[in-house]
């Protein structure tokens, strides 16, 4: 089981990369070749547009793996940054972060981003803000847990009781145990970044769209139309999703 799972993710990544070494960004349209047969130069035919299928799905996958992985790197510094402030500063965890990331822990992070993308408009700058405003609230009470286990932990109080400061407490105990945590935080939360941007594609708010070209769910928005024409055009951004989802998905299998 974890052979085949191993072959099909390696099958998909080199699909991914042969597509963007191969193709050109498929940026532009022409009729000409629109529904344009399987063949050599199309493996997977042509869009509406003239678009090469396996240029959209190659760099539709592309540009969603480059910009997840930053997006939660910042999400989680982001979240790491403020507990560092609260761990030196203990009131502003009370009066200050805590409280706010309460609020944003009982509202839907899709929901966040999606008021953030109404509110500020579209680009890569704010879907990179509309994300990590979605998810840093989780990040935040998850490492604060932590936090808050080692602070009362016994080796630590003994520290204290025999002198340590407080930043050396942090330095030797509290961030090497923190860092499994993070390490969790990142792989796990990877699949929910895909899905959230593919979601933010399908509605017409892509990353990269002008270097790299549509999304995987612009691509099946805009494929649902003339599914029967180009079934493959709406097939392969689908399997992108789902490929992608399954390759940042570290989580051994049973």
């Amino acid at each position: 089981m974890r052979s085949a799972s191993a072959f099909l993710k390696t099958v998909f990544v080199l699909l991914v990369f042969v597509g963007v070494l191969w193709k050109s960004p498929p940026t532009e349209v022409s009729l000409k070749e629109s529904f344009c047969s399987v063949g050599w130069i199309h493996p997977f035919g042509c869009d509406r547009l003239g678009r090469d299928v396996f240029s959209l799905f190659s760099y539709g996958a592309f540009s969603t793996l480059i910009f997840s992985l930053p997006a939660r790197v910042i999400t989680l510094l982001f979240s790491s940054l403020l507990c560092m402030t609260q761990y030196a500063l203990p009131f502003t965890g009370r009066f200050l972060f805590t409280p706010i990331s309460s609020v944003f822990v009982s509202v839907p992070s899709l929901l966040i981003a999606l008021l953030t993308i109404h509110a500020l408009g579209t680009g890569p700058a704010v879907l990179l803000i509309a994300l990590v405003l979605g998810d840093w609230a989780f990040a935040y009470e998850t490492l604060q847990s932590k936090i808050r286990a080692i602070d009362g932990s016994g080796f630590v109080l003994a520290a204290f009781f025999f002198g340590a400061s407080k930043a050396n407490v942090f330095r030797n105990h509290v961030f090497p145990s923190a860092l499994p945590v993070l390490k969790v935080l990142f792989t796990t939360g990877l699949p929910g970044v895909v899905m959230t941007l593919a979601l933010f594609s399908y509605l017409g708010v892509s990353a990269g769209g002008d270097w790299f070209g549509p999304g995987l769910g612009e691509q099946i928005s805009f494929a649902r139309d003339y599914a029967y024409s180009a079934p493959l055009a709406l097939i392969l951004p689908v399997l992108g999703i789902v490929g992608l989802v399954t390759v940042l998905n570290f989580k051994k299998d049973e």
